[in-house]
C-alpha cells in the first residue's frame, strides 16, 4: 500500500468585514437571549417546585434551591463572557483573519509525504466566499 486517505481537521478562518462583525453580534445576541431564557426558566421552576418540596422535605428543598442557584450562577457567568465577547467584536480590525471554527476534511497521504504539512489545512473566507486554501503549517 503506497497511499491512504485520512480524516483531518480543517481550520476555518474569516477575514473581518462589517458583514462578519454583524454576523458575530447576531450570534452573540442569540446566545445571550438563550441564556436569559434559561435563567428565567430556572427561576420559574424554583417558584413552582420549591414551595411544595419545602412542605414535603425541607432538606431536599434546601439542596434543590442550592442546585438551582448554582445553575443560575453558571449561566450568569456565561452571560458575562458573552457580553465581553460582544465588546471584543467591536475591537476587531477590518482585514484581520480570525478563527471561526474547525471542520473536517479528507486528505490522501502517500509514502514519503510530510505528514505535519498534510495534517494542517486552512480555509479562509471573506463574507462567506472562499478566498484562500492553505496547506502546511504557517511559518513562525
Amino acid at each position: 500500500m503506497d497511499k491512504i486517505t485520512i480524516k483531518r481537521p480543517v481550520i476555518w478562518k474569516a477575514v473581518v468585514t462589517d458583514q462578519l462583525r454583524e454576523e458575530l453580534r447576531q450570534e452573540l445576541r442569540r446566545a445571550i437571549n438563550r441564556l436569559d431564557m434559561e435563567i428565567q426558566q430556572l427561576e420559574f421552576q424554583s417558584k413552582r417546585i420549591l414551595p411544595e418540596l419545602e412542605r414535603q422535605n425541607l432538606t431536599r428543598a434546601i439542596e434543590m434551591r442550592q442546585q438551582i442557584e448554582e445553575e443560575k450562577q453558571k449561566r450568569r457567568q456565561a452571560l458575562e463572557q458573552l457580553n465581553e465577547q460582544m465588546l471584543d467584536v467591536d475591537k476587531l480590525e477590518t482585514g484581520e483573519e480570525i478563527a471561526r471554527g474547525t471542520l473536517e476534511g479528507w486528505a490522501e497521504v502517500s509514502v514519503g509525504d510530510d505528514l505535519s504539512a498534510k495534517l494542517y489545512v486552512e480555509i479562509v473566507t471573506k463574507d462567506d466566499q472562499v478566498i484562500a486554501l492553505r496547506e502546511g503549517r504557517p511559518e513562525a
